[in-house]
């Protein structure tokens, strides 16, 4: 692999000093980013080089600012080249009217078994950069992606993407790189802290965010953030972005790019209803130092380039710092990239649009040799950062200080559940109360006839329970209670809600549930129960029965009332007739 970085100042260095003789154009990548953002200008680049080179494919992007050498640079023109030796580069230009099948288009068209790697560069303003991902990933969401948004310096007005073929305010360039032996890695920084509670994004629409916990979203940056922070939205949120809390790990930021009329925002990349996230916020020597901290571990990947695609917006945070933390990866490997709309990364099976984050990709053809390194003396800066005893202690405060909030928090967090669980369920068997029942039967009756499939609902209680705490004693007639509630929770589904309505007397809640298929759960709980001896007093065996009255909630229905009225009305005719048995009303 051979690889050549160039920084051209202006159009005119570029026709100039642009070497593209002697290329072997099915295994060279060129990767184009521009600061020169107006299509006139893009219409000259492209010009330069098909003319220096007519068979070289290429693909690029504007900018709103580009990293060259671990350097930021504005107005200027990146040209990266990697000649490969064993590594074939697939480039093509995709547009769809549907974004999801978009991306469903690139993975048919490029990925092979031996695609090692995806770069795409979307345009920033018309293409739902997530809904690509999403459309990849459901074809083949093992090879890595990279890339990002473009951008137009800030202007958010109009961005493009290009390859030799044509400039396109909307869609995707794309280019696959197909190998036996060419090693990739990916990463990503962000380091933004997590502060405030847990909340839950309750309505949106893909990149429009409305409500979190049910209050309007600007609403919620002004109750916990403060008025300052409310009134200047959409642009506070680069300081207090939303973080997403993934299963996998991942840490997604969501900032804003527009603030509507009724408060709703407009996120870079998709949220979806239920998603978990908080506040976060930035300090430029806490987002630095845990960068610097996380460097030394690239250096054994030992690559031969890095690509790097970095948030505008951190960029505008870090403002002049934002070189601190792309100097270092620059002694890692030569290094060059752009500042984005939006960050693509790939991590753990898993394609995501990022915000503020700092993601790279590393490539290597060469698994013996080493990359000469310049030696620091990194790792005793970072010692002296943490251990010196005068200076940097606004970092350890507020270090300390994020953690104790945070820390607190979530005991506060913690205690809440409790008390609402304590709250939900009956005291002596641990089940679920009736008014828990009847606002979870609610929620369920929502989804089913959304779905078109039935509920139904079991009542039933213990005969002749009267004359169990008359013979044996409250004690004995508390553990009957308890028997029965464990069998009942043991001979149902995780699916079906198990309710204790007082005394002796139970719900079930059957969510997709015919008559028939009640029934027999029915039986087998009463034929359980039947079966089942409790040792009392003295070794004593104590058995008891049940009686169950079964119903379905009629389709016109809007809640579980009246269902259940009719199932006790089957468990009256249960016990009138003998007890011990189930009736379907």
């Amino acid at each position: 692999m051979k690889v050549i970085n160039n920084n051209y100042l202006s159009i005119e260095d570029l026709d100039k000093n642009l070497d593209l003789s002697n290329l072997d154009h099915k295994r060279t990548l060129v990767q184009v980013f521009t600061g020169f953002v107006l299509e006139e200008e893009i219409k000259q680049i492209q010009s330069i080089i098909k003319a220096k080179n007519p068979k070289i494919s290429f693909i690029g992007s504007t900018t709103a600012g580009e990293i060259f050498d671990g350097k930021v640079y504005e107005n200027s023109i990146n040209i990266s080249i990697v000649q490969f030796d064993d590594t074939i580069v697939t480039q093509e230009y995709f547009i769809d009217n549907d974004d999801y099948k978009l991306g469903t288009k690139i993975a048919k068209t490029l990925f092979t078994n031996k695609t090692k790697a995806t770069i795409l560069f979307i345009d920033g303003m018309y293409t739902n950069g997530s809904d690509v991902l999403d459309g990849i990933s459901t074809i083949n969401n093992q090879v890595p992606l990279s890339g990002g948004l473009a951008g137009d310096n800030g202007y958010i007005d109009i961005t493009f993407v290009f390859d030799k073929n044509g400039i396109y305010s909307k869609g995707v360039v794309a280019v696959s790189l197909d190998s036996d032996k060419l090693n990739i890695f990916t990463q990503y920084e962000l380091n933004w802290q997590a502060i405030g509670q847990t909340m839950t994004v309750t309505k949106v629409e893909k990149n429009r965010l409305y409500e979190i916990n049910g209050i309007n979203v600007s609403e919620i940056y002004e109750k916990y953030l403060g008025k300052n922070v409310g009134d200047n939205l959409p642009y506070s949120a680069t300081e207090f972005p939303l973080l997403k809390i993934q299963d996998d790990g991942l840490e997604v930021c969501r900032t804003f790019t527009h603030k509507f009329e009724d408060g709703s925002l407009l996120t870079i990349g998709n949220l979806e209803v239920g998603d978990k996230v908080r506040f976060a916020f930035g300090n430029i020597d806490l987002v630095l130092n845990n960068t610097k901290n996380n460097i030394n571990k690239y250096k054994s990947l030992e690559p031969e380039v890095l690509f790097i695609y970095s948030c505008t917006s951190r960029r505008t945070f870090l403002q002049s710092e934002i070189s601190s933390e792309l100097e270092p990866l620059n002694k890692i490997a030569p290094s060059i990239g752009f500042f984005t709309y939006g960050e693509i990364f790939h991590y753990k099976n898993k394609n995501s649009l990022l915000n503020i984050s700092l993601t790279f990709l590393g490539m290597s053809e060469n698994n013996s040799s080493k990359q000469t390194i310049k030696k620091t003396t990194f790792e005793e800066q970072s010692n002296k950062f943490e251990h010196n005893f005068i200076t940097n202690k606004h970092y350890l405060v507020l270090d300390a200080l994020t953690n104790l909030t945070n820390t607190v928090i979530s005991e506060l967090e913690e205690a809440k559940q409790q008390l609402k669980d304590q709250a939900n369920r009956d005291y002596l068997t641990g089940l679920y109360n009736r008014r828990y029942f009847n606002t979870v039967a609610q929620d369920i009756i929502h989804i089913s006839k959304r779905q078109n499939k039935p509920v139904s609902v079991i009542m039933l209680d213990i005969d002749k329970f009267k004359n169990i705490n008359d013979t044996y004693g409250h004690s004995v007639g508390d553990e009957v209670i308890k028997t029965l509630s464990n069998i009942l929770v043991e001979t149902t589904r995780k699916s079906d809600i198990v309710s204790r309505f007082g005394g002796e007397e139970f719900a079930i809640l059957l969510p997709f549930t015919n008559k028939d298929g009640a029934f027999k759960i029915a039986q087998k709980i009463r034929q359980t129960v039947e079966n089942k001896k409790i040792n009392i007093e003295n070794n004593k065996l104590l058995q008891f029965t049940i009686s169950l009255g079964v119903d379905i909630m009629d389709e016109s229905e809007q809640s579980i009332e009246k269902a259940l009225n009719r199932a006790d009305e089957a468990l009256y005719i249960a016990k009138e007739t003998g007890r011990n048995k189930v009736v379907v009303k």
